[in-house]
């Protein structure tokens, strides 16, 4: 198939171009390039990414020339962090949730086949110690959560015989990507770790948190693609290895880094906490992750070696989404609105 993954200059976006390829479909890339070319780690494994058809362009001006050729979207481009909701919740849901919609409709109505959706575990909002699944009420608790639930509502809506629509509902992400952020909870304990030998925890760390290796996400949707319509079209699928508590997460760091030491600090205002089962993929797919989060550690801290990851490095705008967000806009490389400006 060809095709149209939004975001892919992301973190997530990297690996899935480089996966897609692997397996045999054509990819045209769409990326508005709020991110410089970074290689991390990783980047020499990614050549192959470099010469496919990129459009360069914001999400919020798709366009249906965009889509000529194309037989299927992946849609991971968005605001993915959750303080980019506290200080621009409507530019995040402009760009998460009405562009969205308009991606859709331009798909399908320029005879896209598959759209496939990166939504977010983080739909739940504060449950508890109950094992959540795709059946589970959802209650979103920040701006970046309710654009990702609106989402997949409207696409729900939109889905036809020849448009099948699957929304994928990713637990928080780790690994090395080429497009590295460490702002996602155990790259940025193992990133604590290994540049200041602390793991720092937010709270109590008895919140609970499902992660996902980044190469499993990818391998989820390419798993998806290559399903039948029928199986897949109008499901919500959760991707996951596993949910943890933060301090699970914590001691598995300082396992792998044990000269650090675990310090808990306030928990500000995230309280969120949700634990989730991800049997469906399985059961209906057959689908399983292959990496686990000691898998992930190992790996994370080989990539900081050898990127030669510093205390100064780490803490660099350039790695964590808001903070290098805020820093476009205070150098007027892009508008109140988040637009790169031209010229």
């Amino acid at each position: 198939m060809r095709c149209l993954v939004t975001g892919n200059h992301g973190y997530i976006g990297y690996i899935m171009v480089h996966d897609l390829l692997k397996s045999g479909h054509e990819v045209v890339g769409y990326d508005c390039n709020y991110f410089p070319e970074e290689v991390f780690g990783r980047g020499d494994t990614f050549e192959s990414s470099k010469g496919i058809r990129q459009i360069t362009k914001d999400i919020r001006d798709i366009s249906d020339a965009d889509f000529k050729g194309i037989d299927a979207v992946i849609h991971l481009a968005g605001l993915v962090d959750d303080p980019d909701g506290r200080i621009w919740p409507d530019i995040q849901m402009d760009i998460n949730y009405l562009s969205t919609l308009e991606l859709a409709i331009k798909a399908r109505r320029n005879g896209v086949k598959r759209f496939i959706f990166a939504s977010s575990t983080s739909v739940y909002g504060i449950k508890g110690d109950e094992l959540l699944d795709e059946e589970s009420s959802a209650e979103p608790v920040t701006w970046y959560a309710k654009s990702k639930l609106y989402s997949e509502y409207a696409l729900s809506k939109m889905i036809s015989e020849d448009f099948a629509v699957t929304c994928m509902r990713n637990a928080t992400c780790f690994g090395i990507s080429p497009r590295m952020r460490v702002n996602m909870v155990l790259n940025c304990l193992a990133g604590f770790a290994y540049t200041e030998g602390k793991v720092n925890v937010v709270g109590d760390g008895m919140n609970w948190r499902p992660v996902v290796h980044i190469e499993d996400v990818a391998r989820a949707y390419i798993n998806v693609l290559a399903a039948d319509p029928s199986k897949v079209s109008g499901q919500v699928f959760g991707v996951g290895c596993g949910s943890y508590r933060i301090n699970e997460l914590a001691e598995a760091v300082k396992e792998a880094l044990p000269n650090s030491v675990i310090v808990h600090g306030d928990r500000g205002n995230d309280n969120r906490s949700y634990r989730v089962s991800f049997e469906k993929m399985e059961k209906v797919l057959g689908f399983k992750t292959k990496y686990s989060i000691r898998d992930g550690i190992k790996e994370l801290i080989k990539g900081y070696e050898e990127f030669g990851l510093t205390k100064e490095k780490f803490q660099e705008d350039r790695f964590w989404s808001t903070k290098y967000y805020k820093s476009l806009t205070d150098s007027g490389k892009v508008d109140r609105n988040l637009r790169i400006k031209t010229g």
